[in-house]
């Protein structure tokens, strides 16, 4: 493991806890994991414990009432089996072997992902709690220049403190937002007045661009007739249509920003 994660996210020192090592057969006994997700974790070379965020290590103020019981955000350090693609499977089972607020970052060769899990009192099970949303970037170059802006925007400094609630939804806001750097080319910013609207359309263009892969894996199976797949090409192009357009929705909202910015800079 060799990326500077300290640097990223300039936690108070406190937090850091000095990487001690979790065993996979620590994590699948308290976790209690099944055999499959036992055998998942061989996918995964080495997991650190990286920092803890408290109300002790940082002055954050825990958020505790009826649907959170948040004290503690934790930070886990996952080293990858090689070039490993399974970056998404390995960070939806580590987050549901906490009980807190977790934050993954993963490495797999010269690449890295960071992925955010937000959890909750269970609705259904007292004294439980459940995971019920969880960011990721998915992996990028550690050195992508295009990344920058994103990691910068990850420093504890960066993020609101209000409690320990509003830091982590912040962080993923944050990963949120990075996915749509590789069809934006930059990462996205804008007025606080228009992250709402932003937000509301990368999630359209998730939806959409998911539609464009799954009828393009449809229209590549081998049974497929001529004329299905013709009918499954105009569906194809009117999607990417939708995908295009709201990805110049995007850059409008992002432009209007950094002009006003440049603006005031003058």
């Amino acid at each position: 493991m060799n990326m500077d994660w300290e640097n990223i996210f300039k936690l108070p020192e406190a937090a850091y806890v000095g990487g001690k090592r979790i065993t996979k057969t620590v994590l699948s006994s308290r976790a209690m994991l099944t055999k499959h997700e036992q055998r998942t974790l061989d996918k995964m070379h080495r997991l650190e414990h990286f920092a803890t965020v408290t109300k002790g290590t940082s002055h954050v103020l825990p958020r505790v009432d009826d649907d959170y019981d948040i004290q503690t955000v934790i930070f886990l350090r996952c080293e990858m089996a090689g070039d490993s693609q399974a970056v998404a499977e390995i960070a939806r089972l580590l987050h549901g072997c906490f009980p807190n607020p977790t934050v993954i970052l993963q490495e797999a060769g010269d690449n890295i992902a960071v992925s955010v899990g937000l959890s909750r009192r269970s609705h259904a099970e007292r004294g439980a709690t459940v995971v019920y949303d969880v960011e990721s970037t998915g992996l990028f170059k550690q050195d992508d220049a295009r990344y920058k802006p994103f990691l910068d925007s990850l420093a504890f400094d960066c993020l609101p403190q209000i409690d320990l609630l509003s830091y982590i939804e912040a962080l993923s806001t944050c990963v949120k937002l990075s996915r749509t750097i590789k069809p934006l080319g930059f990462y996205p910013v804008c007025a606080p007045n228009d992250r709402a609207r932003l937000l509301g359309l990368i999630a359209d263009y998730e939806r959409q661009q998911g539609a464009v892969d799954v009828l393009t894996e449809q229209r590549q199976a081998n049974d497929v007739t001529p004329n299905e797949s013709a009918k499954l090409r105009m569906r194809i192009r009117k999607a990417e249509r939708q995908c295009d357009e709201t990805i110049v929705e995007i850059e409008s909202i992002c432009n209007t920003f950094m002009g006003s910015v440049n603006e005031g800079d003058r």
